[in-house]
């Protein structure tokens, strides 16, 4: 009696549709050496920007270092200026100049006396 009702319940597929049953050995609808191609491009592509990205850093870090030193000229140079200017005044004093002229023209009899900035200048006796 089993055997009258399991031909019932059995799966049959109707000969009108084809299932599709894929094998282990069937390719892609791409092919194999597509995605090979595919994932040596996405890893040069890799590579390309890891070496991109180390060089740019390089650079920027070169340039840094140099804007540093640069800089440190630059500070060292306003130093070397503001000590002139301050000089500058004392310099163009007009009794330091008067002295200093007479002293290299002898206008006046001597009497050695410091200008100022190690010159030793003649200048007149009062």
């Amino acid at each position: 009696m089993s055997a009258q009702f399991s031909s019932r319940y059995n799966y049959k597929p109707s000969l009108g549709r084809k299932l599709s049953q894929k094998g282990p050995g069937q390719k892609l609808a791409l092919g194999g050496w597509f995605w090979k191609l595919a994932g040596v491009v996405i890893v040069c592509a890799t590579l390309v920007g890891v070496a991109g990205s180390y060089w740019f850093s390089w650079s920027i870090r070169r340039g840094l270092d140099s804007l540093t030193g640069v800089q440190a000229e630059k500070h060292a140079l306003q130093k070397v200026s503001n000590k002139l200017r301050a000089q500058k005044g004392q310099l163009l004093d007009r009794k330091r100049i008067e002295t200093v002229a007479a002293a290299k023209l002898s206008l006046y009899p001597t009497v050695e006396q410091s200008a100022g900035g190690g010159v030793m200048v003649r200048i007149p006796e009062p």
